[in-house]
């Protein structure tokens, strides 16, 4: 698989823990509490329903989000107390990993694929902002981000649909996942991935001649 920066042309990032690091323990935590103790199973009945999916797609907005979760854990959470909670996940990112994405742009194509929704997405970018003064897509040429364009990962049309908008060969491509199913998918298109698996790894993987 090449790795070295000059035998690939496309450098794809995800974002959840390759670039932003995340902490799900806290949303879980802060669910719980609003929820007198229900959203203790946060993660296994938000990621069994159609609902994240639908959310992270673009089928619904935020209002409609919340109103479905606060349905399936008979809660009155306030949209802003959902949102609150919801960015949790969000715990911090990295100024290094986003000069190293900045300075990659100089030599290569550099893409942003990531599984996220409205609110993730404002909260990142307001963090992306006090850090660099400009939003978390202006750190790539293009961004995609499923909420956004209808798809999500894994799903194979999703790498077909990047690898189409932006005419790159896949063999002189390489992405970047935590998730191996995700690698596995891009790798079933063609696209040269590799899984991350403890942070700041991308300064490993990415080899300078």
């Amino acid at each position: 698989m090449p790795k070295r920066l000059s035998e690939i042309d496309t450098i794809i990032f995800d974002l959840g823990e390759v670039i932003v690091d995340l902490d799900p323990q806290a949303v879980i935590e802060e669910f719980s509490r609003l929820t007198s103790g229900r959203g203790k199973d946060l993660r296994e009945l938000i990621v069994g329903s159609p609902y994240l999916y639908r959310y992270e797609t673009g089928q619904i907005d935020d209002a409609q989000f919340v109103e479905e979760i606060n349905q399936l854990f008979d809660s009155q959470i306030s949209l802003s107390d959902f949102e609150y909670a919801w960015n949790l996940m969000i715990k911090g990112i990295s100024s290094g990993r986003l000069e190293l994405m900045q300075k990659l742009m100089e030599t290569h194509r550099v893409l942003i694929l990531s599984n996220t929704n409205a609110m993730h997405e404002r909260y990142f970018d307001s963090m992306v902002m006090s850090l660099a003064g400009k939003p978390m897509k202006d750190f790539s040429h293009t961004a995609y981000y499923s909420h956004l364009i209808g798809y999500r990962k894994p799903n194979a049309y999703i790498y077909e649909f990047i690898i189409e908008d932006q005419g790159f060969d896949p063999k002189r491509s390489l992405f970047l996942d935590d998730k191996i199913e995700n690698i596995e998918a891009a790798r079933g298109v063609g696209i040269n991935a590799e899984q991350v698996q403890f942070p700041d790894q991308i300064f490993e993987i990415l080899i300078h001649d």
